[in-house]
């Protein structure tokens, strides 16, 4: 969409939300709005996703103007890492943003919910330690179990340049599959220089789950060259997906946005991942978001 289309668009959704939707307070934070109110309440309650919107629309026409996306990712690769419960729209949003800002998708992995499940904490790094037996150019001395794992995703998916799979990446990926660790049919061609990881809104990523969540995408980062956890309002959260990657120990290598779905949204990803492809880390969207609704434009 040319420039001066998408400030047109901005402004108009501005209005519409100004004019059409009262906002209500503490919904910023990705919460469910308040019960609805009495009949005699003279305009409904904004949901989180409404005012969401508003805050995104309103920060890229005060900071992102006309800037356009097109080209943000030309030249680069990514791959696409789905979890349990993200919605097929979500995982089509990303992969649209990407593409239309000139990064190439390499592939689609869904990581399952036995990957994510501390009581398999033993077994899955069983998996992870046997599948990179013999592979020279990946350490595991010293790493606890869930880092081994987190060496051999980022083994098998990632990589500084775009890299054809090799043998040992297509054991790591066979391994894991084998396993019911993670699904990928076809898959990936090659390994990427950016991971984007595709949650839904579910608060199913508290306590232990969070902590897997946080090492694996850790891993896949240190691998390659970013990584960005992308969800729809409410993955930030409490229990939340992006919420516990933004409490987590790597929160200052990795990138979040919780605003995908929503106007605007696709340029929130696309910025934030060329960011990280620049070595710099942010977290942006709703007010759970410490570095707010869209990342700066250079």
């Amino acid at each position: 969409m040319p420039a001066r289309n998408l400030v047109l668009v901005g402004a108009s959704l501005v209005m519409a939300l100004a004019g059409g939707v009262a906002l209500g307070t503490g919904v910023l934070d990705g919460g469910d709005p308040e019960p609805a109110a009495a009949s005699d309440r003279p305009a409904p309650q904004a949901t989180p996703k409404d005012t969401a919107a508003r805050a995104v629309a309103d920060a890229y026409r005060a900071s992102l103007g006309a800037a356009p996306v097109a080209g943000r990712l030309t030249g680069r690769s990514v791959v696409l890492v789905t979890l349990p419960g993200a919605p097929k729209t979500s995982v089509e949003a990303v992969g649209t943003a990407v593409r239309s800002a000139g990064g190439t998708v390499v592939g689609t992995v869904a990581f399952t919910d036995r990957l994510l499940d501390p009581a398999d904490r033993q077994f899955t790094s069983g998996i992870a330690a046997q599948a990179l037996k013999g592979v020279a150019d990946t350490d595991t001395s010293g790493l606890a179990n869930y880092e081994i794992v987190a060496a051999a995703l980022g083994r098998g998916l990632s990589a500084q340049a775009t890299t054809p799979l090799d043998a040992s990446a297509q054991t790591v990926l066979a391994a894991f599959s084998a396993g019911k660790l993670i699904t990928a049919e076809p898959l990936p061609t090659h390994r990427a220089q950016l991971a984007v990881v595709v949650t839904g809104a579910g608060r199913t990523f508290s306590s232990g789950r969070g902590e897997l969540l946080t090492t694996l995408a850790a891993g896949l980062d240190a691998a390659g060259v970013g990584t960005l956890v992308a969800g729809p309002v409410g993955s930030g959260a409490r229990g939340g997906a992006v919420e516990a990657v933004r409490d987590g120990t790597g929160a200052d290598a990795l990138s979040t946005v919780d605003v995908v779905g929503i106007p605007f949204g696709d340029v929130a990803t696309v910025v934030a991942l060329q960011r990280e492809a620049a070595g710099t880390a942010g977290h942006f969207g709703t007010s759970g978001a410490v570095d707010g609704p869209l990342p700066p434009v250079a």
